[in-house]
């Protein structure tokens, strides 16, 4: 709920408090996202690093507290009186509020869905059904209070469910006991950190993710504005060299897990991101200063507010040359959607959230993974064109109001986006090798929302490139949304090549991935000659879930079938032979 609460807040707070144009805002979201996609070092950090004996709790309070910082400086400042950097840097202390607890969350359903993979799809409707749930109240009263006090007003109450986050520790909800604490015992911590194969190369990755990110960040929000080509080109050569990277890392634990986790961090960077289309569309709140939506009779009333202001000529400015005229958005036919309506699209795209999520777990789970992601990226291309035939107002010429036409755009890209996730969220959790499956989950999880943010960074670039469209013409936003459109289809060309085979029904071996499957030689207490391949965790098949410890099935394996050798496969041998 503090998540809506701020994430709304923010857009309000960054165009009409802030001023700023779609393409620094899209650098500045990016940089203030950055705890999203350090998920995974967050997990290797609270493992490697605890606080009184406690690996979770005191990470929590953390949290809470930069949450409070955060959303308590937003609320009580001034939008003037914020830079570029320090708005960014509230916003990733509220973000890290955010994205911490929510590592954890990912660790409970990645090792849960291991447990028992049949429920691996209910188990990511119940996470994002309950978001879309839970994002419904706040939705509902969120226009009003926008309406009311600002975007100040919904960070002030967002200063509350940061508190929340404190309260699970606490109260002894984590049921976390103390452990033995000191230099020995981080010594020993670190080392167990990399005892393992893919415990080195989920740590190397989240690493190298981590520093990368950040220094992205800093870039864009610092460099950007002054060399955008040149920033522009780093991006893209520092994305194709991550991509490389980790290919290389992840591989020596498997190929097709290697392959998955560049996937949803290519198919977010390709799609490029930002928030034009609610600058040109939205209607600011009461509170603000920004008249753009004002009708000729509230202009006319508000005498002291638009002394100067010529209402007849939207295209002109006020007579010092600083601001535009009264009503210059209304004049001009855009949609002036208020902040009510805005937050009632919200609860609409939130019941779609649920009902996409729904969907998916009755009607795709005997999907491919790479039937239903190409369907659903090609879905999301058309549902991007929405926003080009709303900015070339070709709804109002087919009788299609613009409100009307903002809820149905909201259904429907947001049922696409449940859709799309789910198959991801599934195979990610299935392909995480045990005894690193909250690491591994966070780093698929850290990179997906890396993706995205590369992508708001691939919008504000390509903003420029069409000219910056700004207020009140918005000249070459038109062209771009096309081209932002057109881009959306790129990540189908990867599909084949990156996402693994197989259903959500299905087990890590029959996706492909034979080196984290866990194969056991002699029964229980037997001495074990094999385990998970490429030095991963070795374990007892009394102790393995069921659709680990059964590895008989050679056609899931598409004849990829052999003797275990650390690490090696040799073939010619049926996988229950080597049992015998």
């Amino acid at each position: 709920m503090g998540e809506a609460l701020v994430f709304t807040a923010r857009k309000y707070f960054i165009f009409d408090g802030m001023q700023l144009d779609a393409s620094t805002a899209a650098r500045l979201v990016g940089f203030s996202r950055i705890p999203w996609q350090l998920k995974s070092l967050f997990g290797v950090l609270s493992d490697a690093l605890p606080i009184g004996g406690k690996h979770r709790g005191p990470y929590m309070l953390l949290a809470g507290f930069l949450g409070i910082v955060g959303s308590l400086s937003l609320a009580a400042t001034p939008e003037s009186k914020f830079s570029l950097f320090t708005a960014g840097l509230m916003l990733l202390f509220c973000n890290v509020n955010f994205a911490m607890p929510d590592v954890m969350i990912d660790a409970t359903v990645a090792e849960r869905a291991k447990v028992a993979p049949e429920r691996a799809a209910d188990l990511q409707a119940l996470c994002w059904g309950s978001l879309g749930a839970f994002g419904i109240p706040i939705a509902l009263v969120s226009g009003n209070l926008l309406e009311s006090g600002g975007a100040r007003l919904l960070f002030a109450l967002a200063i509350f469910t940061s508190s929340a986050t404190a309260l699970p520790p606490l109260l002894g909800w984590l049921g976390e006991k103390p452990k033995p604490s000191g230099c020995a015992a981080s010594r020993q911590l670190c080392r167990d950190l990399a005892s393992t194969l893919p415990k080195r190369s989920v740590l190397m990755a989240a690493t190298l993710v981590g520093c990368y990110s950040l220094s992205l960040g800093l870039l864009q929000l610092f460099v950007a504005d002054t060399y955008p080509d040149e920033v522009a080109f780093a991006t893209m050569m520092g994305n194709f060299v991550l991509c490389v990277a980790l290919y290389l890392i992840m591989r020596r634990v498997d190929v097709v897990l290697a392959r998955a986790v560049i996937f949803p961090f290519l198919q977010g960077a390709l799609t490029p991101r930002s928030d034009i289309i609610f600058d040109w569309s939205h209607s600011p709140s009461r509170t603000s200063s920004d008249q753009r939506c004002w009708s000729a009779a509230q202009c006319a009333a508000n005498v002291a507010a638009a002394a100067n202001a010529t209402f007849s000529n939207a295209s002109t400015m006020m007579d010092d040359g600083s601001e535009l005229p009264c009503g210059w958005a209304r004049l001009r036919g855009n949609p002036c959607l208020s902040p009510v309506v805005m937050a009632y699209i919200g609860v609409a795209g939130n019941v779609a959230l649920v009902l996409g999520t729904a969907a998916y777990t009755s009607c795709f789970q005997t999907w491919r993974f790479r039937s239903i992601i190409a369907l659903t990226q090609l879905l999301a291309v058309f549902a991007s064109l929405t926003d080009w035939v709303w900015a070339l107002r070709i709804n109002l010429r087919l009788g299609l109001p613009d409100v009307m036409f903002a809820f149905g755009e909201e259904v429907f890209i947001d049922a696409v986006d449940a859709l799309s996730n789910q198959p991801f969220f599934i195979f990610a959790a299935k392909l995480c090798p045990n005894g690193v499956e909250a690491s591994m989950f966070a780093l698929f999880m850290g990179l997906s929302n890396f993706g995205s943010d590369a992508g708001q960074y691939l919008g504000a670039s390509l903003l420029k490139s069409f000219g910056n469209p700004v207020e009140p013409e918005f000249e070459g936003m038109v062209p771009y949304l096309m081209c932002k459109s057109l881009m959306r289809a790129l990540p189908i060309l990867l599909i084949p090549f990156l996402v693994p085979r197989g259903t959500p029904a299905d087990s890590a071996a029959a996706m492909g991935a034979v080196n984290i499957v866990a194969v056991v030689v002699g029964g229980p207490g037997a001495k074990q000659d094999a385990g998970l391949l490429r030095g991963a965790e070795v374990r007892s098949d009394s102790s393995m879930p069921a659709e680990i410890a059964s590895v008989n099935d050679t056609d899931a394996y598409d004849g990829v079938a052999g003797e275990v050798e650390l690490g090696t496969t040799k073939p010619g041998r049926s996988w229950g032979d080597l049992a015998s």
